[in-house]
């Protein structure tokens, strides 16, 4: 399993503190107790992308798309901005799609 992210605001991409760690731990714990004896193989900590807004966005410059600011969501809505990129190409950068008649 994956266990995160934490809600902590911090420009520190130090590692992963204890403090964080064992919040996220016990909040899994609290899902199911056979989180007990799950096995911590990685920890992993960054700096999170975001906007004042804290909304992502897709935006244009030229030719090139850019995908930012997805923050702590990142993993859940990938999906969703590549939709949105591949949405973009296939219209010609968002232009009504044109097709031959």
């Amino acid at each position: 399993f994956m266990v995160g992210a934490t809600m902590i605001e911090s420009d520190d991409a130090g590692p992963v503190t204890a403090r964080s760690l064992m919040e996220l731990l016990n909040a899994a714990y609290a899902m199911h107790p056979a989180f007990g004896e799950a096995r911590v193989t990685e920890t992993g900590a960054g700096v999170r992308p975001a906007y004042p807004d804290n909304l992502p966005r897709v935006t244009q410059e030229g030719s090139t798309l850019h995908v930012n600011g997805l923050y702590r969501h990142g993993f859940l809505l990938a999906p969703a901005m590549a939709g949105e990129v591949a949405r973009r190409l296939l219209t010609e950068q968002g232009q009504p799609e044109r097709r031959a008649s």
